[in-house]
């Protein structure tokens, strides 16, 4: 699979949102992710983010993967 950058649920202030921020986020990680010589970068979301998800699909993403989990307490 080969090296690669993991981002968990990258989020911006809602202040701040809808004003490119995000985008230039995604690209500095981008930028960064290849200087490390990785060849992917992965990003976890939570299921209840869908404006979050339709950024993502926007910004080249797609679902690689669903991630399960449950709570023992």
């Amino acid at each position: 699979m080969g090296k690669h950058c993991y981002i968990d649920d990258l989020v911006t202030a809602s202040a701040h949102r809808s004003k490119g921020y995000g985008e230039k986020m995604i690209a500095w990680l981008r930028h960064q992710a290849r200087q490390a010589g990785c060849d992917f970068l992965h990003l976890d979301s939570g299921t209840h983010r869908g404006r979050a998800h339709k950024f993502y699909f926007g910004q080249g993403f797609t679902i690689a993967s669903y991630h399960f989990s449950e709570a023992l307490k």
